[in-house]
């Protein structure tokens, strides 16, 4: 298991008539110092920034969930999809602190 620092934007419960329970998180890298959430520019008109991550955690996980946006160290692991292909998946967070995201003026 790796660890990493995240920037959690969302945390939500679900239960389904099933009887199954989860809790969805989305989250974005953040490095250990932020140095993947530095504004780039990119003016070739292909992809440019950071795709949100998603995943599907045990529901106790959320009172671990204390500030959002906030920076959380997680216990990361591979686990094998339903299309057979690896997933990045949450095992444990840890808080780490608050996050604010501010703009900055364009130059």
């Amino acid at each position: 298991m790796n660890k990493m620092k995240i920037l959690v934007t969302f945390a939500n419960v679900w239960k389904m008539d099933t009887g199954n329970s989860g809790m969805t998180l989305n989250y974005f890298m953040f490095g250990e110092n932020g140095e993947l959430m530095n504004p780039e520019q990119n003016l070739s008109g292909g992809a440019v920034g950071q795709q949100r991550a998603k995943c599907s955690v045990p529901e106790n996980m959320r009172n671990k969930i204390t500030w959002v946006p906030g920076i959380y160290d997680a216990t990361m692991s591979m686990k094998v999809g339903s299309d057979g292909k690896p997933v990045l998946t949450v095992e444990d967070l840890a808080f780490v602190g608050k996050a604010s995201i501010r703009m900055e003026a364009g130059k």
